[in-house]
C-alpha cells in the first residue's frame, strides 16, 4: 500500500524503516520540494564528481518540462534478448512503488519518483563491444532529481531504507547532498566549447551496396520498406565534454527532445524530433515522422523544398507506412483514435519531415510500457511489414545499433510518461564518439540520395560537438 505523507522527510524516514521491519523488504521514501530556479545543465554538471555513470538529462521540445537525475536509488535492467523486457521493467517498477512512502508533492503528475531509461533497438541482434555498457534495457530511479515544468522548479530525493538503517544517519546524508548539489548548481560555469576531432566514416561503400540490395528485394515484392542505418566515428585528443554538447543541443534544437543517459563511463546522447508515445492519464499522443528533405538557405528555397516534400511520392509512401501502423496499433488499445487527413511539415534546424500527429483515448488500465512494446519499432525506424523488415535489417545492416533508434524516456508514479525514438544521437566514451543516422529504403530509393540524407541527419550531433563548421 502506498502511503501519502504530509509530514517532514525525517518522519517519513522513521516510518519507512518501521515499515521495512514489518514487511521484511526495502521501502522507497520519496520527498519533493519546490525550489528557486536552477540551470538544469549546471545541475547535471554538479553531479559529475559524485555520480558520474549514473546521470540522465531529458528536455521536452520547447522546454515545457526538463528532468535531470543524479545517482541511482534503484536500477532496473534486463539482459535477456526477448520481448519480456518491457514486462519485466513494468513489474519491477510497480513493485517498487507498491509500498513506497511519498509526500504530497511527490504525488503530483510528472513530479516525484520517476523512472528514466531506455531499450535497445533489437535485442536479438548480435552485440558488439561498442555497447558493452548498455544492456537490453536500463532504467534509473534517481537519488536526486531536478524537475522544471514551465515556470516551476522542483527537487526530489529518493532513498530506499531497510530495517537496519538509522533514521538520523539517512537524513543527514540526504541533507548534505541536497545542499551540496543545489549550491553547485548555482555556480557560474563556462560550458560553451567546440571540440576538435578527426572524423572517420565506417564502411560507406558496403552500406551503399546494402541499400542497393534492399531496394532490389523491395522491388521483388519481399517487403515494402526497411530502414538502414550507418555510423561515423569521431576521435579527439581530449575527452568530449558532455555538458557542453548538451548545452549546444538545447540551444540549437529547440523543437526536439534532448536527452543523455550515462551507463558506466559511456553516455548515449542526442536530440530527437520523434515522439513514440506520450501518456497523460487516458490520453495518448504519438507522432508519425517519416519522409525528409533538407532546409533551404533562404525562405523561398525552404518553402520550395517543403512543397517538393509534400508532393514527393517516395516520401509520401514512406510516411504512410508509419501512419498506417501506428493507427492500427493504437486502435487496438483505444476507444477512439484521431489524426489529420494529410501530413504537414515539421521543421528542425537542418532538416524538415512529413509530420502526422495521432491522438487516442486509452482503455482503462493500459500501461505505458505496454504501448511502447506494441509500437516499437515503428516503420519509421524499422520498416514495413515489421517482421520482414527486421529480418532484412539484421541481414544487411552493418552496425550494432545498440540503443540507437530504440525507445528512451520516463514513467512517473501515476502511470504517466513519454518515450521518444532515440535518433539524431551518438555514443560518447571518453575521447571517442560513434554517431548514427538511418534512412527509410523503399522501391523508389536511390543509394546516393539516401547517403546524402544521412549526412543531413548527422549534422545536429556534429554541430553540437564541433561547432559552426559543421552546420
Amino acid at each position: 500500500m502506498v502511503t501519502i505523507q504530509q509530514s517532514s522527510i525525517k518522519d517519513d524516514i522513521v516510518d519507512g524503516i518501521n515499515k521495512a521491519k514489518q514487511q521484511g523488504q526495502p521501502i522507497l521514501i520519496s520527498s519533493t520540494i519546490r525550489i528557486d530556479p536552477i540551470d538544469p545543465i549546471l545541475f547535471y554538471t554538479a553531479g559529475k564528481e559524485l555520480f558520474f555513470g549514473e546521470r540522465f538529462f531529458w528536455k521536452e521540445p520547447h522546454q515545457h518540462i526538463t528532468y535531470v537525475g543524479l545517482g541511482a536509488a534503484q536500477i532496473i535492467e534486463t539482459m535477456d534478448s526477448n520481448e519480456g523486457r518491457f514486462d519485466q521493467v513494468k513489474k519491477k517498477w510497480d513493485s517498487l512503488l507498491q509500498s513506497s512512502i511519498r509526500n504530497k508533492n511527490s504525488r503530483r503528475t510528472k513530479i516525484g519518483p520517476l523512472l528514466f531509461g531506455g531499450f535497445s533497438f533489437d535485442p536479438t541482434k548480435k552485440r558488439t563491444d561498442l555497447w558493452r555498457s548498455f544492456p537490453e534495457s536500463k532504467f534509473y530511479l534517481p537519488k536526486y532529481m531536478l524537475t522544471i515544468e514551465n515556470d516551476q522548479t522542483w527537487f526530489t530525493m529518493n532513498v530506499l531504507v531497510t530495517s537496519f538503517d538509522l533514521p538520523e544517519k539517512v537524513y543527514q546524508k540526504l541533507e548534505k547532498r541536497r545542499k551540496e548539489l543545489l549550491g553547485k548548481g548555482n555556480t557560474e560555469l563556462s560550458l560553451s566549447m567546440q571540440h576538435t576531432f578527426t572524423e572517420q566514416e565506417v564502411e560507406v561503400d558496403e552500406w551503399m551496396k546494402s541499400v542497393e540490395t534492399v531496394i532490389s528485394q523491395i522491388n521483388q515484392g519481399k517487403f515494402e520498406k526497411a530502414v538502414l542505418a550507418r555510423e561515423i566515428r569521431l576521435y579527439s585528443d581530449e575527452d568530449f565534454n558532455v555538458a557542453s554538447i548538451l548545452l549546444n543541443l538545447v540551444q540549437n534544437q529547440p523543437s526536439s527532445y534532448v536527452f543523455a543517459i550515462e551507463s558506466d563511463s559511456a553516455t548515449f546522447i542526442g536530440s530527437t524530433p520523434e515522439r513514440l508515445i506520450k501518456k497523460e492519464e487516458d490520453r495518448l499522443f504519438s507522432t508519425c515522422l517519416a519522409g525528409s528533405i533538407k532546409r533551404g538557405k533562404t525562405e523561398k528555397e525552404d518553402k520550395d523544398l517543403e512543397r517538393t516534400l509534400l508532393a514527393d511520392s517516395k516520401n509520401l509512401e514512406e510516411h504512410q507506412f508509419v501512419v498506417q501502423m501506428i493507427t492500427e496499433e493504437l486502435s487496438q488499445v483505444c476507444s477512439s483514435v484521431t489524426k489529420p487527413i494529410r501530413p504537414s511539415i515539421f521543421k528542425a534546424k537542418n532538416i524538415q519531415h512529413l509530420y502526422t500527429p495521432i491522438v487516442g483515448k486509452a482503455h482503462n488500465g493500459l500501461h505505458l510500457l505496454s504501448i511502447v512494446k506494441r509500437l516499437h519499432p515503428t516503420p519509421a525506424l524499422g520498416g514495413f511489414p515489421q517482421d520482414k523488415a527486421m529480418v532484412a535489417i539484421r541481414e544487411h545492416e552493418l552496425l550494432d545499433r545498440g540503443w540507437y533508434a530504440g525507445p528512451i524516456g520516463w514513467i512517473d508514479s501515476e502511470g504517466n510518461g513519454e518515450f521518444a525514438v532515440a535518433i539524431r544521437s551518438g555514443l560518447i566514451q571518453k575521447n571517442e564518439a560513434a554517431l548514427f543516422a538511418g534512412c527509410g529504403i523503399v522501391g523508389k530509393s536511390e543509394p546516393e540520395k539516401e547517403y546524402e540524407e544521412t549526412q543531413i541527419k548527422l549534422k545536429p550531433m556534429l554541430t553540437a560537438i564541433g561547432g559552426k563548421a559543421y552546420e
